[in-house]
């Protein structure tokens, strides 16, 4: 875990991205780590809340967006994964239509401090991504 200082006070976890970078509604990715220990990250702000999701669709394991930060559908309503169509809702992360209904995106734990968020998970991002990865089913 990291520790950052902000306005005269130390914040812990990973730092993902100011909360005014996000529209909103809005979605923006985050990358954590490389290689093996990557976790790929979809920050979201969706009517005045954020979440935090793995940015993987449950149906085929690939990122949702095929161009940088592009993870809403047309109206705003709904993430969608480019790769099949699949919907979720920005509020839950569960998938609202396609080939995935039932399941739904892997939700992280976040923290707010000083206008900006953090990842507040227990596990590091690399043993988040190295444990996703290991229970994968095909």
């Amino acid at each position: 875990m990291e520790t950052y200082l902000q306005i005269g006070r130390a914040v812990s976890g990973h730092f993902l991205c100011r909360i005014d970078a996000l529209e909103d509604p809005g979605a923006k990715n985050v990358v954590l780590g490389e290689g093996e220990d990557e976790l790929d990250i979809v920050v979201v702000q969706f009517k005045g809340a954020r979440y935090a999701y793995i940015n993987s669709c449950p149906h085929q394991f690939i990122p949702l967006e095929t161009f940088p930060d592009q993870f809403l559908t047309g109206d705003k309503r709904f993430l969608v994964c480019s790769g099949h169509g699949a919907r979720f809702f920005p509020d839950s992360g569960k998938c609202y239509s396609g080939p995935c209904l039932g399941r739904g995106l892997y939700a992280l734990a976040l923290s707010e401090a000083d206008g900006a968020l953090y990842l507040a998970e227990e596990r590091s991002p690399a043993e988040i991504a190295r444990a996703k990865r290991a229970s994968r089913r095909w």
